[in-house]
């Protein structure tokens, strides 16, 4: 078990919430201040080349604070759960022998409920399995996938949805590979020992959210979204690939058909976006235990002082 210089469990502090509510703004002030690093949680930033889509931290920001779990996969591998919460514990235990405290922000609930709750046994990825799957999803549905995961393990499928390919068929690969279902190997996992987290969500009303998922939507769309699109493209990455099956990236294999199909996807994304934030919202209020930060009404100080006083 990992204590951290004085002897104490791990303190780490973690940011939750929707896409959108200024999660990393927060954050990367409050390590600024608070001389913490910064740990992503985030299922679409772990990828390379995916920036503006992903709304990663800025040039500017990754300066100013140390970042870690972004730019670690490329857009063709898998990334699950597992591999996050083995690598991300392995951050925090090593920056606490030296010294240094991690402060966990992100919006992508499993990444965290793995993290904070333990893993179960891991199931290597099968890449022949996810690219039979992908065609199948491209050939079928993503409501085809979906559909065979309600009938194998209805517990996962009651905490997913069918454009949550990616995931899906994760869950598929896991129980065919190793006879059990994902549910039943995380009932297996026990929290990490000599480690707390003190969990903070940021919220806004669901009309301000959404009116900010749409703004922001338009920015990327005007900062090149298309264009880095295209560039992934022209490095060989598909429909295949999961990187590609994120929101923001998946709607626009439809322009390289049509290209006047682009107004239609950017509604898309937007739509697409709204849908992931409600439910992160519902998986949030369901799942973790937090303290609820209305950023409608921010009082900076108040955060900063909680998160001190946690850490001390």
């Amino acid at each position: 078990m990992t204590l951290d210089n004085n002897g104490r469990s791990i303190r780490v502090p973690v940011i939750l919430g929707p896409t959108a509510v200024g999660k990393t703004e927060l954050a990367v002030g409050l390590c600024r201040d608070l001389g913490l690093e910064l740990l992503s949680c985030d299922s679409r930033q772990i990828y390379r080349f995916m920036d503006i889509g992903t709304a990663k931290p800025t040039a500017l920001q990754q300066r100013l604070v140390k970042h870690w779990m972004i730019d670690t996969a490329d857009p063709d591998e898998g990334f699950s759960c597992y591999r996050f919460a083995a690598e991300a514990m392995e951050i925090i235990r090593r920056r606490a022998q030296s010294g240094r405290r991690v402060l966990v922000c992100g919006g992508s609930g499993l990444y965290f409920h793995s993290l904070s709750k333990g893993l179960g046994p891991a199931v290597a990825p099968q890449k022949e399995f996810r690219e039979t799957y992908f065609e199948k999803a491209r050939c079928e549905g993503n409501q085809s996938i979906f559909d065979e995961l309600a009938r194998i393990d209805p517990c996962a499928a009651a905490a997913t949805h069918p454009s949550n390919l990616q995931r899906n068929i994760r869950a598929l690969e896991v129980y065919y590979h190793s006879g059990k279902t994902l549910s039943e190997l995380k009932g297996r996992s026990r929290p990490p020992e000599g480690v707390d987290f003190f969990v903070l969500e940021c919220a806004l009303p669901r009309e301000v959210l959404y009116r900010r998922i749409n703004e922001r939507v338009d920015v990327m769309v005007k900062s090149g979204l298309l264009e880095e699109f295209h560039a992934l493209r022209k490095r060989g990455y598909d429909h295949r690939c999961p990187g590609m099956q994120c929101v923001g990236y998946k709607e626009l294999f439809a322009v390289e058909k049509s290209p006047n199909a682009l107004p239609d996807a950017i509604d898309a994304v937007k739509m697409n976006t709204r849908h992931y934030a409600k439910r992160q919202i519902t998986w949030l209020r369901h799942q973790v235990k937090c303290r609820e930060i209305p950023m409608d009404k921010l009082d900076l100080g108040s955060v900063k002082k909680m998160v001190e006083e946690y850490i001390a």
